[in-house]
This record gives C-alpha cells, structure tokens and sequence, in this order.
C-alpha cells in the first residue's frame, strides 16, 4: 500500500455519546504485548544474509521509517493528553523498530531513522507524521489517529509479508503484526469507554471486527 495513498485515506470518522473519563486513562493489557516484546528480543537470525530482494529491502526500510512514526506520534500525544494508553503503545513501538534496525543491520542496510523525535527521512513519512499529530486535537481524535496508524501498520505488514520469502522477515514482521492487533484493540476499547465507535478507514469493518474479537 502506497504511503502516500493512505495519506489522502486519513479521515477520522466518529459516533459520539456520552463521555466516561474514569475509562480514558485505561491501562494496556501488556501481558500478550510482553510475550511479543520478548520473542523479537530473543530471535536469532539464521538466513543469508547476503541474499535479499530489492523489494525485501523497500519494505524494511519503509517499516523502519513507519515503526517510528507510530512511537514518535504516541510520545507527542501523551504529551500534550498525558493518556496512559499513548506511553504503554510507544514502548512497544520502541521494541518493534528496534527489531527492524536489528534486520537492517543483519542485512547491510543503511538505517533510514533520523534519531530527532518527528523528523524522517522518507518525506511522505513526514507529512503524515505533520497531520495525524495536527489531526489529535483532541483526546478522543489522538486516540482515533493511534487506531489509524495501527490499521496502516496492520496494511502494510500483511502485504510485506506476503511478498517475502525470507524466514527472518517474516518472523519479525508477524511479531509486529500481532503488536498491532494487540493495539488497535486498546485503542478501540479506550474509544468505546469514552462513547466513541472507531469507524475504519482501511480495513473493512468486519476485518476490524474479526481482530476486536
């Protein structure tokens, strides 16, 4: 999926009733999440390492750039909405770019991650970045952007995986992909405890229901 398509997808859709605040600052279940952080910290990398398609090589680099995007959005968020959700998440999101960079290093890929919170190397990266934190201008539209960009990382994973071979790439990526559905969810349960019904903007409405349950 092209980044620059789903730039144009950002439309936060909502259904509003009343509000419960006690339930926006909802911790994140990290028990399946600490399981997920702890098979990328203990993966060994066995393939070659020389043998690597172009394609491969695209997608590595542009999750690297997407895995801080996620971190760098939610560490902005709890900033300025203090949410415990938006820190929970990022420290995750700081593990899966992490295991991404230990891919680009194991492959003698030059690491696209400039080390500046919001700042990227890949432009279209960057202009998301610029409106999904200029979209969170509230709490309950920093929340929807987080179920965004896991719906965008959820995209973009299974298409990287389907199109590698690679047991390294894939092993990591399906690590990342379940961090996200593990997201999404909290995310979305933050929203509904709040009065707020997520609409997707990627996924079809019963793919994200099939994930929620």
């Amino acid at each position: 999926m092209k980044t620059t398509n789903l730039f144009l997808a950002v439309m936060l859709s909502f259904v509003f009733s009343s509000c419960n605040d006690s339930i926006a600052a909802t911790d994140l279940d990290l028990s399946a999440e600490t399981n997920i952080e702890e098979m990328l910290q203990a993966m060994e990398f066995t393939s070659d390492s020389t043998s690597i398609s172009q394609t491969e090589r695209d997608g590595l680099v542009l999750m690297r750039e997407e895995e801080k995007l996620a971190g760098d959005v939610y560490a902005y968020f709890y900033t300025k909405y203090g949410l415990r959700p938006f820190t929970n998440i990022n420290k995750s999101e700081v593990q899966h770019s992490g295991a991404v960079l230990r891919l680009l290093t194991y492959f003698g890929i030059p690491d696209p991650a400039l080390t500046e919170a919001g700042k990227f190397s890949n432009p279209d990266i960057q202009g998301l970045y610029n409106k999904l934190t200029a979209d969170g201008s509230t709490a309950e539209n920093a929340l929807a952007v987080g179920a965004f960009i896991e719906e965008y990382d959820i995209a973009d994973l299974r298409k990287l995986i389907a199109d590698t071979q690679n047991s390294d790439i894939k092993m990591v990526y399906t690590n990342l992909l379940n961090g996200s559905y593990n997201h999404i969810k909290a995310f979305t349960r933050v929203l509904a405890g709040r009065g707020v019904t997520y609409t997707p903007q990627i996924l079809s409405v019963d793919d994200l229901n099939e994930i929620l349950n």
